[in-house]
């Protein structure tokens, strides 16, 4: 955490697992620390707060289980450059694999859906009721959202972000929500796009929610032509189950308390568990699904339905 879980608001998504995989593309996706309000909890803000819900990708995206022959070989540049070679064949890979399943899915709307569970996540946060409607971007860059404080009358800002992307084997899609809520004015940032540095950010958290393809291979190319077929009917499916739980995550994420975050990091006895490239302590769930308190948000990973 970047700070410590005493604020009223507390928390924690996200971002942001540790609430993040064990990939370096998705530790810095997805691991956001949380960060207690300054406003607090079920405290009202003056005209209430926006939410801007932003999209950067435009198409399903691969990722790669990085390479260690920098460990394997003693580090140093030979290394790197062995590890840079792999990488770069990997991401080649991959960019193959995932290009059928791409043009499958071309035509799913997933700003669609990342507005849609955006709102119905924070309709029941009552301490972040937002003035308006949603607003929506594909701009998520730290200029991008200090121009937006600048120019919303609004003295908060709850800043959304989704990325979408399949499982370096293959075998999952898995949607990652991070949360930033930040304030137009604060007068210690020396310029504008410092507001969003995590220090500033009155709350910021991360949720994942990971959908597993049934019966996977341990063969990618199998795995990749299953997401493919029928007209990416599975990865059209898994992509809307991963952005419906997020539905059901973003609010009990919002709702929980400084108290009920402590708890759950204390809770040695509770052992932490890797699921689906996730670490974290695992908590009860209704649906038979794994989910996990990453000391930073939660991970869900839920079969393909």
């Amino acid at each position: 955490m970047i700070k410590s879980f005493s604020g009223v608001l507390g928390m924690s998504l996200v971002a942001f697992l540790s609430a993040s995989p064990a990939t370096a593309q998705d530790q810095a996706a997805v691991a956001v620390a949380a960060t207690p309000a300054a406003t607090g909890q079920n405290v009202a803000v003056a005209g209430g707060r926006s939410l801007h819900v932003m999209v950067a990708q435009s198409e399903l995206k691969s990722d790669i289980n990085p390479s260690n022959a920098a460990v394997y070989t003693g580090g140093g540049l030979l290394g790197g450059l062995i590890g840079a070679a792999m990488d770069s064949a990997r991401a080649k890979k991959a960019e193959a694999l995932i290009t059928p399943v791409r043009t499958a899915v071309a035509d799913v709307d997933a700003d669609a859906l990342a507005i849609a569970a955006a709102k119905a996540g924070f309709a029941k946060a009552d301490w972040n009721r937002t003035a308006t409607d949603a607003s929506f971007s594909k701009d998520s860059s730290p200029a991008g959202k200090s121009a937006y404080l600048d120019t919303n009358p609004n003295a908060e800002t709850a800043f959304v972000e989704y990325s979408y992307d399949l499982s370096p084997n293959f075998d999952a899609v898995r949607v990652i929500e991070r949360i930033e809520v930040a304030a137009k004015s604060v007068p210690q940032a020396s310029k504008p796009e410092k507001r969003l540095q995590p220090k500033y950010l009155v709350y910021s958290g991360s949720v994942a929610s990971i959908v597993s393809l049934p019966d996977a291979s341990k063969d990618k190319e199998a795995n990749a032509a299953r997401w493919a077929a029928d007209n990416g009917k599975l990865t059209r499916a898994a992509l809307s189950q991963a952005f419906n739980k997020l539905q059901e995550l973003t609010p009990r994420l919002l709702a929980m308390t400084a108290a009920d975050g402590d708890a759950l990091n204390r809770d040695k006895k509770n052992k932490r568990i890797m699921a689906a490239g996730y670490f974290g302590r695992p908590q009860p769930t209704s649906d038979g699904s794994t989910l996990l308190w990453t000391g930073f948000g939660f991970a869900q990973i839920t079969p393909l339905r």
